[in-house]
C-alpha cells in the first residue's frame, strides 16, 4: 500500500479532535462543553472519524496513565491555542498544585493525540483514513448499511460509504467485497472503484479491486458497469473485467463466485504470479515468486483459507519445475 503526506485539512480536523480529547478528560467539563463537542463532532462525518481514532488512542494509552510523559507539549502553544479556536474550544487557564491531577490528564490527552498525528502523518495510509470499514489480512466481516443493504468484506480490504438523498454509493478502496442490495428505487446503488462503477437497485454482485483491473461478479438480478464513457449491462452468472476504460463481459459459472463468503480459494486458469497474490492477500508473510519465467503459467485448484501452506505447497505440483524454499514460517521463494 502506497502512503502519502496527510492532506491538511485532515490534520487540521486531527489537531481539533486533539484539544476536545484533552479538554474532556481535563475534569473541567461544563455542560457548554459536551454540548459544543457533540456539535462539533455532528457538523461533518469527517470530524466524526478524527474523534473516533483520538479516543481510540486515548484508550490504547491506559497503561501510561498517571505516570509523567517527557516532552508532552505534543502541539505548539500558537498551533494549539489555532486548533482550539477552530474547534470552538474554551481553554481556561489551570491552577497550580490543586489541579495538578487535572493537567496531568489533559497533557495525557494532547500526547495521545500527538501520537495518533505522529503515526499517521508518518505512515499515513490515505485508503485507511477515507474508509468507514477494514478488514486485515486474513480477517472478513460482515457489515449492515443504512438502508438495509449488507456487504461482506474480504481480507484487507477498505470500503467507503457515501449515501445521500440521490443515491448510495459505495467506494471499494481495496480488495475485495460481496453486496446484497436492498431495493430502492428512488436511490441506485452504486459500487465504485477507480476503474468504473457498477450500478443496481436490488440485487446481489462481488466486487474484486486490483492493480491491474476491477472484476465484477453478478450473483443474481441486473446491473449496469460504467467506464470511460461506456455502459455495459450484466446479467446474473457473468462475469465483468474493468480496466483501461474498457468493459470485458464473460460467462460465469455461478458456483465459482465468491467463493471466499464459505471459506475457499479458488483459482480457474489464472496466472501463477496473481495466484501468489491473491494467497498473499491472505497468509501471514510473504510468498515472493523470483523466477518471472513462470509468471504466466496458468494454474487451478481449490484451497481452503484456513490451510493456506498447502496452496503454496499446491503450486510445485500445480507447475512442475517449480522450486518452493521456505525461509522461514512467513517467508517462502518461489523460483
Amino acid at each position: 500500500m502506497t502512503t502519502a503526506p496527510m492532506p491538511d485539512d485532515d490534520l487540521r480536523m486531527l489537531e481539533q479532535a486533539c484539544v476536545w480529547l484533552a479538554k474532556m478528560q481535563s475534569g473541567e467539563v461544563s455542560a457548554a462543553d459536551s454540548q459544543g463537542l457533540a456539535n462539533w463532532r455532528a457538523a461533518a462525518p469527517a470530524h466524526e472519524r478524527a474523534w473516533q481514532r483520538a479516543q481510540a488512542v486515548w484508550q490504547g494509552l491506559e497503561p501510561l496513565r498517571g505516570r509523567q510523559i517527557p516532552g508532552a507539549e505534543p502541539l505548539s502553544q500558537e498551533r494549539g491555542r489555532q486548533a482550539a479556536a477552530e474547534a470552538g474550544v474554551s481553554l481556561r487557564p489551570m491552577q497550580r498544585s490543586p489541579n495538578r491531577h487535572r493537567r496531568q490528564r489533559f497533557t495525557l490527552g494532547l500526547a495521545a493525540c500527538a501520537l495518533l498525528a505522529l503515526t499517521v502523518i508518518t505512515f499515513y495510509p490515505p485508503l485507511l483514513w477515507q474508509a468507514d470499514y477494514v478488514t486485515g489480512k486474513g480477517e472478513q466481516r460482515r457489515v449492515v448499511l443504512a438502508d438495509g443493504s449488507r456487504a461482506i468484506l474480504n481480507t484487507d480490504s477498505a470500503l467507503a460509504i457515501r449515501f445521500d438523498k440521490l443515491q448510495r454509493r459505495v467506494e471499494l478502496l481495496r480488495g475485495e467485497a460481496f453486496f446484497d442490495v436492498a431495493k430502492d428505487g428512488q436511490r441506485p446503488f452504486l459500487a465504485a472503484t477507480d476503474a468504473g462503477e457498477v450500478r443496481a437497485v436490488g440485487t446481489a454482485f462481488g466486487v474484486r479491486r486490483s492493480d491491474a483491473q476491477t472484476q465484477v461478479e453478478l450473483v443474481e438480478g441486473l446491473v449496469e458497469i460504467r467506464a470511460g464513457g461506456l455502459v455495459n449491462p450484466l446479467a446474473a452468472g457473468q462475469t465483468a473485467a474493468i480496466a483501461a476504460g474498457r468493459i470485458s463481459v464473460a460467462p460465469g459459472r455461478a458456483e465459482n463466485m465468491a467463493v471466499w463468503r464459505d471459506g475457499y480459494l479458488q483459482f480457474d486458469g489464472v496466472p501463477l504470479a496473481e495466484a501468489v497474490e491473491r494467497i498473499n492477500s491472505y497468509r501471514p508473510g510473504k510468498v515472493l515468486l523470483l523466477n518471472s519465467a513462470w509468471a504466466d503459467k496458468r494454474i487451478s485448484g481449490l484451497f481452503r483459507l484456513d490451510a493456506l501452506d498447502q496452496a503454496v505447497a499446491g503450486l510445485g505440483s500445480a507447475v512442475p519445475g517449480l522450486r518452493i524454499v521456505e525461509l522461514t514460517r512467513y517467508l517462502v521463494v518461489l523460483r
